[in-house]
């Protein structure tokens, strides 16, 4: 429609506790499993790493931005990241990807640090 304008709508599709049974990578490969090539969406991923011998825990937010969205959906994404980044408390690290080649374990080690 000619003057329509076009918003998004956030919500919240799904939660997933920490198994700290399993593995960091392990829990990050679950939750890339969960992401579609249909969607694009925020995830917040909370990092576990060994520092001074002490286990800490950094959010880490990752935007995902699939190729196969539209143009208005990846710059609806990318618009929002810095909002979204700021309205979470905590965060301080984030990663973009919009291949799931992109989100490899290693890739959110190393953003996160």
């Amino acid at each position: 429609r000619e003057g329509a304008k076009r918003t998004s709508e956030f919500k919240h599709l799904a939660s997933c506790e920490r198994d700290d049974s399993k593995s960091n990578e392990e829990n990050w490969n679950a939750m890339i499993e969960t992401l579609t090539e249909s969607e694009g969406c925020f995830v917040v991923f909370d990092m576990r790493f060994e520092h001074g011998g002490r286990q800490m825990y950094r959010p880490l937010l990752v935007s995902w931005c699939p190729d196969s969205l539209g143009i208005q959906e990846k710059m609806l994404i990318g618009s929002n990241k810095d909002q979204v980044k700021r309205d979470l408390d905590g965060i301080q690290k984030s990663l973009h990807a919009s291949d799931k080649d992109e989100l490899t374990y290693e890739a959110a080690r190393t953003a996160t640090l």
